[in-house]
């Protein structure tokens, strides 16, 4: 698998991997994201999205960035909207990007945090099992999510 930083042209390969994950979510009950996903937005994240492909076809797409103001402390970063196309599910990749990530955060001698819906149970559990610390539950605008941290040091 290669991962590199995503180009203006990959916006519509973004938006079909996350239309498609955000549906394979929703027919879960699990309300991770919105569908459909707005190309404008992700073209404003140009810049901190990655892609990740294989065999020259992109199969997932994540995105990191400096931590702001946000339930923990600074300085870090923050992995954000991480998606694999619902075909290539289950065979590792995820793994495989939260290695990438912690390793890039490392690199610059930061924690790196990421979350989901708190009711995700599945994916609570998957990030605890990759090595990430469960932080704690937090009030969003009418929902609460569940955050988690990377050592710089781990």
């Amino acid at each position: 698998m290669e991962i590199r930083i995503a180009r203006e042209d990959d916006i519509k390969d973004i938006v079909f991997i996350l239309d498609a994950a955000s549906l394979a979510l929703l027919n879960k009950g699990v309300n991770q994201w919105d569908y459909p996903w707005d190309e404008n937005h992700l073209m404003e994240q140009v810049g901190c999205l990655h892609v990740a492909s294989v065999d020259e076809k992109i199969i997932g797409t994540f995105g990191i960035k400096d931590l702001k103001e946000w339930h923990v402390p600074g300085p870090g970063k923050y992995l954000f909207q991480i998606a694999i196309h619902p075909d290539f599910q289950g065979i590792g990749y995820g793994a495989t990007f939260l290695s990438w990530a912690c390793k890039q955060a490392r690199t610059f001698r930061e924690d790196l945090y990421l979350d989901c819906w708190a009711g995700n149970e599945k994916l609570k559990n998957f990030y605890s099992g990759n090595g990430f610390e469960y932080v704690g539950d937090f009030p969003e605008e009418d929902y609460y999510i569940s955050i988690f941290k990377s050592s710089r040091d781990g």
